[in-house]
């Protein structure tokens, strides 16, 4: 199993946008698995976040959302919650083909931080 970032390590966020970090899935051509994992929302907090892919050159300007995951803070903010996501469940994914890539994109956040990260195994 190889384990390939989507986002720069942790990143600490508290407004809307993309998360730090691209991850090319230009060469991808096997089952994988998205995870992305969220801590530290206090409880009453929330987030909203889309994977998102591209196949432009010019980098996320045709995004399509293939995944969204709404976390709302509470009694785990230590260890986080972790969706994960196989490749059967994002269908419409692109991946294989030249400019190919994922990212993270926060489309809503209430008061506080979350930290998030997200990665691939393949």
């Amino acid at each position: 199993m190889t384990i390939t970032n989507i986002t720069t390590g942790e990143q600490a966020v508290t407004s809307t946008g993309a998360v730090t970090g691209v991850l090319s899935t230009a060469t991808l051509a096997t089952d994988f698995t998205l995870k992305v994992r969220v801590r530290g929302l206090a409880a009453g907090d929330n987030v909203l976040i889309a994977i998102e892919d591209t196949a432009s050159a010019s980098a996320f300007s045709d995004k399509t959302q293939i995944a969204t995951i709404n976390i709302v803070g509470g009694s785990n903010t230590n260890e986080g919650v972790v969706h994960n996501f196989r490749s059967y469940e994002v269908p419409t994914m692109r991946y294989g083909s030249t400019n190919d890539a994922l990212r993270l994109n926060v489309l809503a956040i209430s008061a506080g931080t979350a930290t998030i990260y997200g990665w691939m195994e393949s």
